[in-house]
């Protein structure tokens, strides 16, 4: 799913997370979001709100990754931007038809590269 050149970017925390969305430009910016909503620090919907509303990462196609089982949680993350929400436990198959669906939607022509929280 990577190709060569590929840039994973891994934020820790929600304060590494909004520290790396700030810095994003329009001729720099991730093509995917991943965002956990609860771990490690439980600010998830933080990330996902700031990353939706920065003029660079507005338009990337955002994955949630999320143990909740409350259908708020989901409504939420698709009102603040949300491409797609997947529930933990994942399967590797679910997670890569996901990847391939909302791949097309990914700003063009930069290298993959994915902000992880």
């Amino acid at each position: 799913m990577l190709g060569e050149g590929s840039e994973i970017i891994i934020a820790e925390n929600a304060d590494e997370a909004l520290y790396l969305i700030d810095q994003f430009t329009e001729h720099d910016r991730p093509d995917l979001i991943l965002v956990d909503l609860r771990l490690p620090d439980e600010r998830g919907v933080e990330v996902l709100s700031a990353a939706s509303a920065h003029e660079a990462c507005a338009q990337v196609p955002t994955l949630v990754i999320t143990s909740s089982l409350y259908d708020e949680d989901v409504a939420q993350s698709y009102q603040l931007g949300a491409s797609a929400v997947l529930s933990k436990p994942l399967s590797r198959a679910n997670l890569r038809e996901e990847l391939v669906r909302i791949g097309s939607l990914a700003p063009k022509p930069s290298p993959l590269r994915a902000t992880l929280h």
